[in-house]
């Protein structure tokens, strides 16, 4: 279905609950990985709008206290909201509180992802998405102030990301072809699609691909049978709502009154159509302000950009293509069903959308060159989260019954719909057919045995409601179209050696009232499931076992489509037609002039001097899918229970807390128990939840320390880890965080980072080019069979209180809910890791008077390397230092200094060396009010 972005966290207001926003060392390593396999990835910063329920915050549109809960990114405006009185839309005062805006917070998010981006080599970046509410405030003289911010960003992300980087906004479907309040129309976003340091014109492509109802009267319902087939929904990317008409009012929709679209006074209707995305991309652009259309253009040039579609996809739900921007999430305000949708689980309309675009931009008649970047079309949504524990432990992600109905890909792209599926089930069986697509959604389908092609088609056609029938170019499997039904005169039909016509009505007592279908379902670990169908209670019940992958919402529909199947096959008809009617198929639907009932079905033809047909009565198609009132299954059964491995390294501080070094703790288990809980054991009280299986292993060779601070390329790291896939990343990544490990020796840890890791064998990788004594550890020389934690998010970083320094602590770890039975892990923290660094840079000098002059440079774990810096930051107050002279290895004397240089005199050369020495050597090392003497930093003197 072509590449999308992967998002680390999904869609519609994650909020802290979900899990948060991603490090930057988590992006970073995630667009290495995906970079890696040849993927291209577009870093997509998202406002989330994490506003909860029972606020008191102002809310523009209304006026009164209280916005809604985790609102739209889109509904961020000026206050008041434009229409709302006293609002400053067109006013100075409305690009002041843009100007804040910006300002305050979001030019620094753009700046902080242009970075990521850059040191992450990722391919495109957006400034911007949805954002629609401030696009569209007006400042004075009818200017737009967050399109000219957003210009502004454009060329600031210029020149941090440079010129191999992508940069574009991603405009809602919505907006990005213009604002037109009143008669009016700006094309307010074009000084931004035309701006040097934009790549393309980003589109959100939410825009509804049908206008579908239940029943038979609707206007749409001439055009297609279900609303799933590709024609219909295709005919609607260029066609139907918002091209050819609109609705004028929420009356007018409910009432089906369509209003078409035109222009009368400029003859270019295109400007009020946002789904005719061709003639915007080819034709200049014209404002209108007060409806008059400017003679001047704006800056867009026609043709001039691709089109990207940054988002595209529909909800998995009833109808979704009426409304496909529309999202089910009860805690937000935003939640809702399409319009017209009964809200139930509908994973094949999502397919169908997708494939109907698909189809649709891939054709050179649709898509004329260089507009639609079809390899720049990236699928809403896809989920890192692993299926099927996410959706199914709705324990660790809330959103986990928002599934069934969402935008989510994951866990549905291995489905057909049933066209997709009749045609491979033909092809296997060298048949020639063709089909149509209709629910439900198949996930899988088991052939047990041999069997003929009509045999294995047979499952399908009955729980989709298909008919076979046959055409010139093979057999066809179709929906019935009732507006196709043809009425034949009762004098059209034809004598014969017995009855003209017959009718045959079977007892409906006998007919079945419920049935039970067997199935193989999906959610359930692929156990058989059982659904049951009800017409009648006092009816018969009866039993169908298919060998079809269903989920629980579509087991229900197939169920109540076979039921609706085997009670209307009771009713038959045999009539004769003469061979003038020869054009009739089986498949076709005939209505007989006075007979109430109908249309029927066309079963069965036996042609000689007449034609005898067999007809029977269609299902009264009222099968629908009943709500899902069950959880999902993570999948496995039980877990056995099992003894974790955990691992806690004593790690120097990171720069955002300088003030305290940290414990890393990483679990396995295996089976993983769904968490471990690790508890202090002198308190009882809880530490930490791991969620997640770590990255852990051994050393399987021995290696020496190595240089500090520089790419050591002639050492190798090779170790074996028990889960997890270590992948190469390339220099800039691996100095922004990426790819890193912890080494135990001797009880000391060392981070290391490497640019590449090669696969030796299952879980074994050879790494090199190392970055030794990363965040303040020393190089270590290790043997083999020392322990190794991967640093990424699935360990988890504690701080280390300066009073607990020098002490074994005790934590209790508890493997599952349910396992009482916790394990003592005895953790030693030493100061080691939290003494201050060595000074770096030493320098020794002999002075005219015969002195020697020693000088260092102090460091500090306080983002002391930033480039800006002019000296590291003074971590440890007062500043002291200890400098020992040594003679070999021998001390003969110990110095002290109160700044970063010391002067060795010629007397205390004399009185140490017995004259002005040639060379010597030395160590400074920085000293802690609180800890004592920090590591070490040795030089050596030569005269």
């Amino acid at each position: 279905l072509g590449r999308g972005q992967v998002p680390l966290v999904s869609h519609h207001g994650e909020g802290p609950a979900y899990g948060g926003t991603p490090s930057d060392g988590s992006v970073l390593a995630a667009v290495a990985d995906l970079r890696a396999r040849g993927l291209k990835v577009t870093l997509y910063p998202i406002i989330m709008m994490d506003v909860p329920s029972g606020n008191s915050l102002p809310d523009p549109y209304s006026g009164t206290a209280g916005q809604g809960a985790y609102p739209w990114r889109g509904r961020i405006t000026c206050h008041p909201a434009p229409g709302r009185a006293g609002s400053p839309d067109q006013t100075g005062v409305a690009a002041a509180q843009i100007s804040a805006f910006v300002a305050n917070g979001y030019r620094s998010m753009v700046l902080h992802y242009a970075g990521i981006a850059e040191a992450s080599g990722a391919d495109a970046l957006l400034i911007g998405s949805e954002m629609r509410g401030l696009t569209t405030v007006r400042g004075a003289g009818n200017s737009f102030p967050f399109v000219e911010a957003l210009v502004g960003l454009a060329a600031e992300a210029r020149a941090i990301v440079g010129p191999a980087t992508k940069l574009s906004y991603a405009g809602d479907w919505s907006e990005y072809s213009g604002y037109q309040p009143d008669g009016e129309k700006f094309f307010h976003l074009d000084p931004l699609w035309a701006s040097p340091h934009i790549d393309a014109v980003g589109i959100d492509n939410y825009m509804p691909l049908a206008d579908w109802r239940d029943g038979a009267g609707h206007a749409d319902a001439a055009l297609s049978a279900n609303g799933y087939d590709l024609d219909y929904l295709m005919g609607n990317i260029a066609g139907g709502e918002g091209f050819d008409w609109y609705y004028a009012s929420d009356a007018d929709r409910a009432a089906g009154t369509r209003s078409p679209i035109g222009d009368g006074t400029y003859g270019e209707p295109w400007v009020w159509r946002y789904k005719d995305i061709r003639s915007w991309w080819s034709q200049w652009h014209h404002d209108r302000p007060g409806g008059v259309r400017n003679a001047m253009p704006t800056g867009w040039v026609p043709g001039s950009k691709p089109i990207w579609m940054t988002e595209l996809g529909c909800g998995a739900v009833d109808k979704a293509a009426n409304q496909p921007n529309i999202f089910g999430d009860d805690k937000s305000a935003e939640s809702g069903r399409p319009y017209f949708s009964s809200g139930l689980p509908d994973p094949l309309m999502q397919r169908q959308f997708l494939r109907a675009h698909q189809a649709y931009w891939r054709d050179p008649a649709n898509n004329p060159a260089g507009m639609i970047d079809v390899s720049r079309v990236y699928l809403w949504t896809w989920d890192a989260r692993p299926y099927p524990a996410f959706p199914a432990q709705v324990d660790v992600w809330a959103d986990g019954p928002n599934h069934r109905t969402g935008h989510w890909l994951t866990g549905r792209l291995g489905g057909l719909a049933s066209d997709e599926l009749a045609s491979a089930i033909a092809a296997e069986h060298g048949v020639a057919l063709t089909a149509e697509p209709a629910a439900p959604f198949v996930s899988g389908y088991v052939l047990g045995t041999a069997t003929t092609g009509r045999e294995a088609l047979k499952p399908l056609l009955e729980v989709a409601g298909l008919s076979l029938r046959g055409t010139l170019d093979g057999l066809h499997a179709g929906v019935p179209r009732l507006v196709h039904t043809l009425t034949l005169d009762p004098l059209q039909l034809a004598a014969g050696e017995g009855p003209t016509l017959s009718r045959r009505r079977g007892d409906a007592m006998e007919a079945p009232g419920r049935l039970a279908l067997c199935y193989v379902d999906r959610e359930r670990d692929y156990l058989t499931g059982t659904v049951t169908a009800i017409a009648r209670a006092d009816g018969p019940l009866v039993g169908e076992a298919l060998a079809l992958v269903l989920d629980s919402a579509a087991a229900r529909l197939a169920a109540e489509r076979v039921l609706d199947s085997r009670a209307a096959a009771r009713e038959t008809l045999d009539f004769v037609l003469p061979p003038s009617l020869l054009a009739l198929e089986p498949g076709d639907l005939v209505n007989i002039a006075g007979l109430a009932e109908g249309p029927f079905e066309i079963a069965e033809i036996r042609d000689g001097l007449s034609r005898q047909i067999k007809a029977r009565t269609l299902p009264n198609n009222t099968a629908v899918a009943t709500a899902v009132d069950r959880p999902l299954a993570p999948g496995g059964g039980e877990f056995a229970e099992v003894l974790p491995l955990v691992a806690v390294a004593h790690l120097p501080a990171l720069p955002d807390d300088p003030g305290r070094s940290r414990l890393v703790v990483a679990g396995y288990a295996q089976p993983w128990p769904g968490h471990l809980l690790v508890t202090d054991e002198t308190t009882g009280a809880a530490v930490v939840e791991l969620t997640r299986r770590a990255g852990m292993g051994e050393t399987v060779t021995a290696f020496g320390a190595g240089p500090l601070g520089v790419w050591e390329l002639g050492n190798v790291i090779e170790v074996s880890l028990l889960s997890g896939h270590l992948a190469s990343a390339d220099e800039l990544a691996v100095l922004a965080g990426s790819n890193r490990i912890a080494v135990e020796s001797g009880g000391n840890w060392e981070v290391i980072g490497f640019g590449a890791a090669e696969l030796l064998a299952p879980g074994h990788f050879r790494l090199s080019r190392l970055l030794r004594g990363l965040e303040g550890t020393v190089p270590v020389a290790t043997a083999p069979g020392c322990r190794v934690i991967v640093l990424d998010g699935r360990a988890v970083t504690l701080p280390v209180e300066t009073q607990l320094l020098g002490e074994e602590r005790a934590f209790r770890v508890y493997a599952g809910s349910s396992d009482v039975t916790g394990t003592v892990w005895p953790v030693a923290t030493g100061v080691a890791p939290a003494l201050p660094l060595p000074p770096a840079q030493l320098r020794a000098r002999r002075e005219a008077d015969g002195g020697i002059a020693l000088s260092w440079v102090r460091r500090s774990r306080a983002d002391g390397d930033g480039w800006g810096a002019v000296e590291s930051p003074l971590e440890y107050q007062p500043e002291s230092y200890r400098i020992d002279i040594l003679n070999g290895s021998t001390l003969v004397r110990t110095l002290s200094s109160a700044t970063p240089a010391v002067s060795y005199g010629p007397a205390e050369q004399m009185a140490d060396f017995g004259a002005l020495p040639a060379d010597f050597g030395f160590s400074v090392a920085q000293i802690s009010p609180v800890l004592g003497v920090g590591h070490a930093a040795t030089g050596e003197f030569h005269g």
